[in-house]
């Protein structure tokens, strides 16, 4: 009898053990994550890891919204990666991936390079998915990394919208500007920063010596 007690005892002191273990570091991941977040938020020079946690947080915020795109359409380059991740690990999976298609725009920009607002914008239709080849009751969602003034958004928006019914569309981005005249239906951070991604930036030249 005593062993049989003090096998239950043994094994209470497990399980509880482990549900403590279990509860210590839910709330360490929670609090890491915070003190993660909080960091990303406020960055301006945005790496690929970064942008990998602000894309789970915009995935949040679309799930709790309730809505589940049947389709993704990226802002290339900026919201390629972002659309890939979205379809394949946050919002889909590897087995049952959301389809992803890309919108090639073409811009004209206020100053040249980077980081700069969108002046002029249109989508080159020779270079994208043909919408044509989906339902057109296709609930859509639209990505980009950042939305800066918003005119490449608002092109991109009024294209699909020749397509798709426009409450079916939804767009998103990790960034957006205060100051942009279109926002997306989603955004994890709205800032006056000019935010810079890590990938975006011109590679260092190798040099013979370096090799």
């Amino acid at each position: 009898m005593e062993t049989c007690e003090s096998l239950l005892l043994a094994l209470f002191s497990v399980v509880l053990g482990g549900i403590l273990t279990w509860v210590i570091g839910k709330a360490e991941l929670t609090y890491l994550l915070r003190r993660l977040k909080d960091a990303v938020m406020n960055r301006e020079y945005v790496s690929l890891n970064e942008e990998l946690v602000l894309t789970k947080m915009l995935s949040d915020k679309i799930r709790r919204s309730g809505y589940k795109p049947d389709v993704i359409f990226a802002v290339n380059p900026g919201g390629g990666m972002v659309a890939e991740w979205l379809s394949r690990r946050f919002l889909g999976s590897d087995t049952a991936p959301i389809p992803v298609g890309s919108l090639c725009i073409v811009i004209e920009r206020d100053a040249p390079g980077a980081g700069t607002k969108a002046k002029r914008a249109k989508v080159d239709q020779k270079s994208t998915l043909n919408p044509k080849s989906l339902p057109k009751d296709s609930k859509v969602l639209l990505v980009n990394d950042v939305s800066r003034g918003g005119y490449t958004l608002d092109v991109a928006y009024s294209f699909l919208k020749k397509f798709f019914p426009d409450q079916n569309i939804q767009s998103a981005t990790l960034f957006c500007s205060e100051e942009a005249g279109v926002k997306p239906t989603y955004c994890v951070v709205e800032t006056k920063r000019t935010i810079r991604f890590e990938w975006k930036e011109p590679s260092p030249r190798i040099l013979p010596s370096d090799v």
